[in-house]
């Protein structure tokens, strides 16, 4: 009778390979499960990717509708054909509008820009993907009181294509294929090196030492371990150490889960924390933009330009560099309010801070004080060139049309001046007069108080002689003696 397989035979050693069955069954089967994990993994990505281009596909379609409605119905309404090559230029920047068209009531072109779609990559899916190229049409009405009484003013047609997206789609599903195959591969073969390395050739060894030890003791028979279907190294293990690994398994899976617990509960722990800081660092933000900006108009409002004023008149206080403010109000306000309406009258305050942006610096600071005041803090300018930003100011101001209802409507501002000047500026006996007064000031408030009032004192002189014009206001030489 044959010994059962795997048996060793007394006054014989064990012959063990080390490239046993167990270590190809191992090898086969992983890399089985990772394929599979692999399938599964990539359809799970490329579904989600999916899913979140064909989302980011819809906002930015919706998006461009959006952005893209109000400037378009203004540029229909008045026929501006430059306005509307800006728009539709502007909507062109989205890789998803394919082609976009402007048209009047009476189906007249204003302005059309479209994309070759040959440039772009193509695919077999594009009618099934993202819907396929669309094209939709938005009827633009006029603005009115009554919601009931809509007026056709235009059409705006924007076709949108899904190419560059699903080429996008392409590229990560290709990217996950490599990287979601790779690493399961790799993973696959390192657990079964590792695990051969670590566990199964130690163990052979081991038992190889057992065997050629033990049968010097002819007396005793010595156990095998209990049959096994398979001709490996788990039936030369047997009972003798099956209970040892169950215990030590037993102790590490239950180590493992505690450790895990851990983990995740501070992984959860240190997001929140994160998201809470960052929650309120946005709140905080936008509490301060809230703080120092007028909601009409989007400028500065009164404190934020005082807290300007006032760093601008410190640094002028140490470095003798000029400080120069303009201020500016509406002419014939209150009766443009009573005339077309106070909404009117909002559009005009708006219109005006477009006016601010064409004209000033970026490093000057206009800001609404009042209703229909303005002031613009202008640092590093003389009396000559704040004069021009002045006639630049009221020249751009008296050439802005509004239109509402079909009605131009235009307008007029009389502007102040007032600077305090560079030292270089000054004369040696005016140094001890006007400036040197002025630098011995205690507060600094005394100085925008006089800065501010010589100003507004220069826009009352415009106003009086006759409107949209500006004025340059003179520093008192006694200001700080009679403020004292």
């Amino acid at each position: 009778m044959q010994a059962p397989t795997g048996t060793v035979k007394k006054g014989e050693s064990a012959k063990l390979k080390l490239g046993s069955s167990l270590f190809a069954r191992q090898l086969r089967w992983g890399l089985l499960i990772a394929l599979l994990l692999g399938l599964l993994i990539m359809l799970y990505q490329g579904i989600s990717d999916y899913r979140a281009l064909q989302t980011v596909y819809d906002q930015a379609n919706e998006r461009v509708i959006n952005s893209t409605l109000a400037v378009a119905g203004t540029a229909a309404r008045t026929g501006d054909v430059a306005l509307a090559t800006a728009v539709t230029r502007g909507a062109m920047v989205q890789r998803s509008v394919a082609a976009i068209r402007l048209l009047t009531a009476d189906h007249k072109v204003l302005a059309e820009q479209q994309r070759d779609l040959d440039l772009l990559p193509q695919s077999m899916w594009l009618d099934d993907l993202f819907g396929g190229v669309v094209t939709q049409n938005v009827t633009l009405y006029a603005p009115a009181q009554d919601i009931a009484q809509k007026v056709v003013i235009g059409e705006l047609q924007l076709t949108f294509s899904p190419h560059v997206y699903i080429a996008a789609l392409y590229g990560r599903i290709q990217l996950s294929f490599f990287a979601v195959f790779v690493f399961a591969l790799a993973m696959t073969l390192g657990m079964v090196c590792v695990s051969y390395f670590i566990v199964t050739k130690p163990l052979l060894q081991l038992i190889d030492y057992m065997v050629n030890i033990n049968p010097v003791d002819t007396n005793k028979h010595l156990p095998l371990p209990p049959p096994y279907r398979h001709d490996d190294e788990i039936q030369l293990l047997g009972s003798s150490m099956i209970g040892l690994f169950a215990l030590i398994r037993n102790k590490v899976e239950k180590l493992a889960k505690v450790t895990e617990a851990l983990q995740a509960s501070n992984q959860t722990l240190e997001i929140r924390v994160e998201q809470r800081t960052r929650e309120l660092n946005d709140v905080v933000e936008k509490l301060e933009l809230l703080a120092a900006t007028d909601p009409l108009t989007g400028l500065a409002n009164r404190r934020a330009l005082m807290g300007r004023l006032k760093n601008a008149i410190a640094v002028w206080k140490r470095r003798g560099t000029r400080v120069g403010l303009i201020i500016l109000d509406l002419d014939h306000f209150k009766t443009l309010n009573d005339t077309y309406g106070h909404q009117t009258g909002d559009m005009v305050l708006k219109s005006l801070s477009a006016v601010f942006a064409s004209v000033l610096r970026e490093t000057d600071l206009p800001a609404r004080v009042g209703g229909e005041e303005f002031a613009v803090l202008i640092s590093d300018e003389d009396e000559n060139g704040l004069m021009i930003v002045a006639e630049r100011l009221r020249k751009s101001i008296s050439e802005d049309v509004i239109t509402v209802n079909d009605q131009t409507i235009n307008y007029t501002a009389s502007l102040g001046i007032a600077c305090l000047p560079s030292k270089n500026e000054t004369s040696d006996s005016d140094s001890d007069s006007m400036e040197g007064l002025l630098r011995q000031a205690r507060e600094v408030e005394n100085i925008i108080d006089m800065l501010y009032s010589v100003a507004d004192q220069a826009l009352y002189t415009a106003k009086n002689a006759g409107r949209n014009r500006f004025e340059m206001g003179e520093l008192p030489q006694n200001f700080l003696a009679a403020g004292e």
